[in-house]
């Protein structure tokens, strides 16, 4: 029983160590991977994926952009402002072309000399150097570059949010007439957006300097401002006031990793960011099918380790309660034995009887021809000996030359009765051993359990001293110990 508990300890702490110092080993494993994998993310992915987004930008805006270049460029459009601009329903219709061929949200243009404001829809009003929503068109007139892109209301469409294209206009002699363009609404810019996050996998959106959220393709982030949202309000300031950056924070139980840009031809700047949970996805998978592949192994490996310390066990046992030479249970297997006989007498009121086994004058063997010849000489007598008993009986080694048979379901008659065949058949056969023929006889001594105060020491005494009184009859004889 208490090798039993050593063995299941023993067990129980192997299997610890092993899941411990794996589960140790993949959980840091996986920290370190993910953690690597982060900064990585964070330091050179989403800062290329907003390099390439703002690349491609750029090349969306070139569209509208050379649609505005060919607009100022136009010599119907030159030549309609020299003229004085009499047919106002001309270029109303020029826009309206303009607007349908290229696809865009609007279409303009606003007179140097005029001041007037030309719309696709018809002509809408008088722009006025006083009025400080006008202000664009003279900060136009007076730049270097020939345009200029520019985020704002369209009071034309609704106050609808465009992004403009304004480009200056001249004459044949290089005389500024005017700005012309074409106007991109939040919708198209929507539609880049979601081009944007299919192509990279990622949530784009875009917020101007307030940090209001102008376009996003996510409900719960348009139309609201950063500096209000969970999770991002904390590094909101930080973000809008450098051109780039990168950061991770939690919203709604989520984590997430983001880079930010300022696209300065839009004024906006370009959030890129990433749950953190789809990043490590591919990691996270990988520890899971480790953790399980590592469970399998070590499930395997424990029961290995059962099945060996289980047959360590058996061997240990065997050799504790099997005799070396002759393979028969020794005297601890006699006393177990023996034992479990006297107590099921006892439970089924049957006879038990106990047979003493010993060689005569055996030295003489181990004298004249050693031990090893001894020793084969045993074997030679066991060997015929054992098919002489009932399959019920249990032979042990007592030790040297004597033997002990516990003889279950038997009274002493019957057990003499055995005992006398297998005395006379050890006496009639010839032993050969290692370079001898040895003629050997033994003498038995035999007794019965007898009455309720019985046990096996008295049973023990008894066939000893029945032996013994063989011995002292001459030898090569059997004695029954009377019955008490």
């Amino acid at each position: 029983m208490q090798l039993k508990l050593i063995r299941t300890r023993l067990i129980l702490l192997v299997t610890a160590i092993l899941v411990c110092g794996f589960l140790t080993t993949n959980i840091l494993s996986f920290q370190v991977s993910k953690n690597a994998l982060r900064t990585t993310i964070l330091n050179n992915e989403l800062p290329l994926t907003s390099d390439n987004i703002y690349s491609e930008i750029q090349t969306d805006l070139l569209r509208p952009i050379l649609v505005s270049s060919l607009m100022a460029n136009d010599t119907f459009l030159r030549e309609w402002v020299i003229d004085g601009e009499r047919d106002t329903g001309k270029i109303v219709r020029y826009l309206d072309n303009i607007r349908n061929r290229y696809d865009a949200f609007t279409t303009f243009f606003i007179s140097n000399k005029t001041l007037a404001y030309y719309h696709f829809s018809g002509p809408s009003r008088i722009i006025d150097e006083n009025n400080p929503e006008d202000d664009w068109f003279f900060r136009v007139r007076d730049m270097k570059d020939e345009y200029e892109i520019n985020v704002d209301d369209n009071e034309q469409q609704g106050g609808a949010i465009t992004i403009f294209i304004n480009y200056k206009t001249f004459d044949s002699n290089g005389k500024f007439i005017g700005v012309s363009g074409v106007g991109l609404g939040l919708s198209s810019v929507a539609a880049m957006v979601k081009k944007y996050e299919q192509d990279f996998s990622r949530n784009i959106f875009f917020v101007d300097k307030t940090g209001f959220v102008r376009v996003s393709s996510q409900e719960s982030i348009a139309n609201n401002n950063i500096n209000n949202m969970n999770g991002i309000q904390n590094l909101a300031t930080e973000a809008l006031s450098k051109d780039r950056g990168s950061f991770s924070y939690s919203r709604d139980g989520e984590e997430y990793l983001l880079t930010t840009r300022y696209i300065p031809e839009l004024k906006w700047y370009l959030f890129v960011e990433l749950p953190e949970s789809e990043a490590t996805a591919g990691i996270r998978r990988g520890f899971i099918e480790n953790i399980i592949i590592g469970f399998v192994v070590i499930g395997i490996t424990i029961a290995m380790i059962i099945y060996v310390i289980n047959f360590a066990q058996r061997q240990l046992e065997s050799m504790a309660v099997t005799d070396k030479l002759t393979g028969l249970g020794n005297r601890q297997a006699f006393d177990v034995s023996f034992g479990d006989a006297i107590k099921r007498a006892r439970r089924t009121n049957e006879d038990v009887s106990l047979m003493m086994i010993d060689f005569d004058n055996f030295k003489s063997v181990n004298d004249s021809f050693g031990h090893i010849a001894g020793d084969e000489v045993i074997k030679r007598v066991i060997g015929f000996i054992k098919p002489m008993l009932r399959e019920s009986d249990i032979l042990c080694r007592w030790g040297g030359e004597e033997f002990s048979v516990v003889m279950p379901a038997c009274n002493a008659k019957n057990a003499a009765t055995i005992a006398e065949d297998i005395r006379d058949g050890v006496m009639d056969e010839i032993f050969v051993g290692q370079d001898i023929n040895w003629r050997m006889t033994i003498s038995i001594g035999i007794s019965e359990l007898s009455g309720t105060s019985d046990d096996a020491v008295d049973m023990l005494r008894r066939a000893d001293s029945a032996l013994y009184l063989a011995k002292e009859n001459g030898r090569n004889r059997i004695e029954v110990a009377q019955i008490i």
